[in-house]
């Protein structure tokens, strides 16, 4: 098992810090004795919420993923986040900030996942400066997509069905349509109303 997390971390997370992986075979080992190897069923919890040294960055070899939370009376659920295959999953303020972890973390579909506890991602943060840009150019890029997905919420409701359909079929095909709702404020039943009108426009 180890051997095959070796090969997978080899394949998929080194090639994100090239020139230190090359150059300096502690950090090598480094990141192999803390990162995990996860083998995930369709629809798991990655995460609950919780206190931020409890989180992990996770990186999806295979399954796609997403984020939601509950409203306050806990009655509903809101996507906060689509993440691809292949992407490193994480919450910044939780990782730089300490903030309290409100997010779930689900996968859509069973698969491989590798991960680092928070602490230990700081730590290697603190130590290799690569790192270190790397985990701020990934969180100015998170931020990015929030505000990117606040202004589809603001859209009619049409077009959050048309736009997320169209910039995520991966995710169209993979999630069932109470999933797909709840990324863009609506029930099932609405969002099936909204698909009903695209069809009818085409």
């Amino acid at each position: 098992m180890e051997l095959y997390k070796a090969k997978l971390i080899d394949k998929h997370i080194l090639p994100y810090f090239a020139k230190i992986a090359k150059e300096n075979k502690y950090f090598v080992d480094s990141i192999n004795s803390v990162c995990r190897l996860h083998k995930a069923v369709k629809f798991q919890e990655l995460e609950r919420p919780g206190a931020a040294q409890e989180g992990r960055i996770w990186f999806s070899i295979m399954p796609l993923s997403h984020s939601f939370y509950f409203s306050d009376d806990e009655k509903y659920r809101w996507g906060s986040r689509i993440w691809n295959r292949q992407e490193f999953i994480f919450y910044s303020s939780s990782l730089l900030d300490q903030q309290f972890r409100s997010d779930y973390i689900e996968v859509l579909e069973p698969g491989e996942l590798l991960s680092i506890s928070y602490p230990n991602l700081l730590a290697l943060m603190d130590r290799y400066h690569e790192v270190y840009q790397k985990i701020m150019q990934l969180s100015a890029s998170n931020e990015r997509h929030y505000r990117y997905q606040n202004q589809l919420l603001n859209k009619p409701a049409v077009e959050r069905v048309k736009q997320l359909e169209e910039e995520n079929p991966l995710f169209a095909k993979v999630a069932s349509n109470s999933v797909k709702a709840i990324h863009v404020g609506q029930t099932r039943q609405g969002y099936e109303k909204q698909l009903k009108k695209l069809a009818i426009l085409r």
